[in-house]
């Protein structure tokens, strides 16, 4: 496996959890509001670590050309 496949392995696993976040608020599955807080939190996080990965990616694409 090389170092930009298992990188967009890491983002999918990165939006899969945010979506299983998203669908644990959506089912109302947050017991209360700090939980809600939390999650949103966790969600802001998962963003962030994409946009390292994506950056990550794009940047070893433009070094290979």
């Amino acid at each position: 496996m090389t170092t930009k496949e298992v990188l967009q392995r890491i983002k999918l696993e990165l939006q899969n959890r945010k979506s299983q976040l998203a669908s644990d608020m959506v089912d109302g599955q947050l017991s209360d509001f700090s939980h809600y807080q939390k999650s949103v939190g966790i969600a802001d996080g998962l963003m962030e670590a994409n946009a390292i990965v994506d950056g990550i990616i794009e940047k070893m694409e433009s070094e290979d050309e």
